[in-house]
């Protein structure tokens, strides 16, 4: 056997050879076309980062354009002509960017966007503009609060129109899993804050410009929009991961939290506390207007720096797979003639003694029939490493289930957390008939800050742990528990009709408030309450957590320990 292998080593190492060449082949071409799609994926990533970056800066200019036409809205005769003039030039900047951005969007290949920004946002923009213009031609002694309230909300349609185009550039581009689209859903939130920004202060400008008592309505509305700020705000540094938080981007979230929700808001609340005690106004909504404008930029400059960060990224992936495309093809090449070369220069110094030595292994590697018999080790080994990888696959999953419990609950009360909901959410959200019967119980311990502030975080946080333990012991099974926010909870309850949902959330808020927590530094109990929301059944997650989110504030104005719904 030895000298048939010796005389026809020559043909073996020919075909050895090819085969070698072949396996190369088989093995370069998917590598090139995978550094291919590679190159074009990060070149598409560049693109649609670019018209990002350009719709958001529209999306922005937009919600920023209420600015100037509240102010030409609020403002004296003597200013009016000032500011019209200020208004038209602001337009006419925004349809140039219109413009701009709808032939972007064309070459880019976003089609359908493009003609929703050239037609649907158009003709949404334009019907904001009419409402405004309509009011500012209207003579002052004709004016009424709902005329100029109701063309702020037409504004506010436009920037939906705007927002629907950032939102599906998103979800439409292919680059998702470029390290740039770390920060989509962050510029995506920081253009919804924006918005909010501006509907804490819009939503109350009639009144003030009227010196009228703010409407309930509006009143809840500019609540819901600063509650909502707050939510986003958090949300924004939730879901960027700590890696990309750099010195940069903290500054900049730190002044958006200083100048806007530290400053900004509590001016709208000072207005709408006025508004309730019958006071007079401490500013004119040309002021307000004038006063909230500069908060709101904090907002657009954190976006701002996201965009470049992410376009700067982008440019680098680019770069990087453009140099390893031409990399691959380079070793490509290289392989394939070190091979065809080690096949003419080699094949009696190098590869018959390779061969040889395979020889000699496989014999060194045989074993002895009489010794062992008609047992093959090789199968003996192999069926015994299957075992242990099987083993160690069960002591994986068992480890990972553990894990994605660990993750799923909150660490303090023992109940699911964000991550567990949106789980949830996706579940609810993929059964439409599911959603139309899923209830919905807010509940937000009243409060809460005098509780830290007066008997300390360890006693705030044992009634959290109390809360939840009652919510725990006082529902079903099936039904899921969230702690929401710091002092938030959230009870979903799957096919339930809304009086059930009602009565067991005001069953809940009792066994709450009967519970007593003891104090050891007092040596005595004290008892919390709470107050809820409840909803059942929407088109939407959203929607339903609009509607309980809404219930909430309205049992928070009756006097907290109470519970709304319709």
């Amino acid at each position: 056997m030895m000298k048939l292998r010796t005389e026809h080593i020559s043909q073996r190492l020919l075909i050895s050879m090819i085969i070698i060449i072949v396996s190369l082949l088989f093995i370069s071409v998917p590598s090139i076309v995978n550094s291919y799609q590679s190159y074009k994926r990060a070149e598409r990533a560049l693109i649609e980062v670019s018209v990002l970056r350009n719709v958001a800066e529209l999306t922005n200019n937009i919600s920023r354009e209420r600015a100037p036409a509240n102010q030409v809205m609020s403002s004296t005769p003597e200013k009016r002509a000032e500011y019209i003039e200020e208004l038209k030039r602001y337009r006419a900047n925004v349809d140039q960017q219109i413009e701009e951005t709808t032939q972007l969007l064309k070459s880019s290949g976003f089609i359908p966007h493009a003609q929703h920004l050239s037609l649907q946002l158009k003709s949404s923009l334009k019907e904001g503009r009419d409402a405004v213009d309509a009011y500012a031609a209207t003579p002052q002694s004709s004016r009424s609060s709902a005329q100029l309230d109701h063309a702020i909300q037409k504004m506010f349609a436009a920037w939906d129109g705007s927002q629907y185009v950032l939102k599906h550039v998103m979800l439409d581009s292919v680059g998702k899993d470029s390290r740039a689209a770390t920060y989509y859903s962050v510029i995506f939130v920081l253009s919804e804050l924006r918005d909010q920004a501006g509907r804490v202060a819009s939503n109350i400008m009639a009144a003030i410009t009227f010196g009228e008592k703010i409407p309930a309505e509006n009143l809840a509305n500019s609540l819901q929009n600063q509650r909502q700020a707050y939510h986003l705000w958090d949300l924004v540094h939730t879901i960027l991961p700590e890696a990309h938080k750099v010195p940069e981007y903290t500054a900049l979230h730190h002044r958006l939290k200083t100048e806007f929700l530290d400053q900004g808001i509590p001016i709208v609340k000072q207005l709408m506390e006025q508004s309730l005690q019958g006071e007079a106004y401490s500013l004119t909504g040309t002021q307000l207007t004038e006063v909230m404008v500069n908060k709101f930029s904090t907002v657009v400059d954190l976006q701002t720096y996201l965009l470049d960060y992410s376009l700067n990224l982008a440019k680098k992936d680019y770069i990087k797979a453009q140099q390893k495309l031409v990399l691959t093809l380079v070793v490509a090449l290289i392989s394939l003639m070190a091979a065809i070369f080690t096949m003419v220069y080699a094949r009696s110094k190098v590869f018959i003694p390779l061969i040889q030595a395979r020889s000699q292994i496989l014999r060194l590697a045989a074993y002895d029939d009489e010794a062992q018999g008609t047992q093959n080790p090789d199968k003996v080994t192999l069926f015994e490493a299957i075992q242990k990888l099987k083993q160690r696959l069960e002591q994986r999953d068992i480890l990972e289930f553990q894990l994605r419990n660990i993750a799923n609950t909150d660490a303090l009360t023992g109940v699911s957390n964000r991550l567990a909901l949106e789980e949830y959410i996706k579940y609810l959200e993929h059964r439409p008939e599911k959603l139309s019967k899923t209830g919905l119980i807010i509940m937000d311990v009243d409060k809460f800050k005098h509780i830290n502030d007066t008997f300390g975080h360890v006693v705030g946080d044992q009634a959290l742990k109390c809360i939840a333990d009652t919510l725990k012991a006082h529902v079903r099974a099936s039904d899921l528990v969230v702690r929401y926010g710091g002092d938030e909870f959230l009870v979903l309850i799957e096919q339930i009709e809304f009086t059930e949902a009602l009565y067991l959330a005001d069953k809940l808020r009792c066994h709450i408030v009967n519970q007593e927590i003891f104090i050891p530094e007092l040596n005595d109990y004290i008892q919390v309450s709470v107050s809820a929301g409840v909803a059942v059944g929407a088109a939407s997650w959203s929607r339903l957590l609009e509607k309980a989110d809404k219930h909430l504030f309205r049992a928070k104005a009756r006097g907290r320990n109470a519970v709304a719904g319709d």
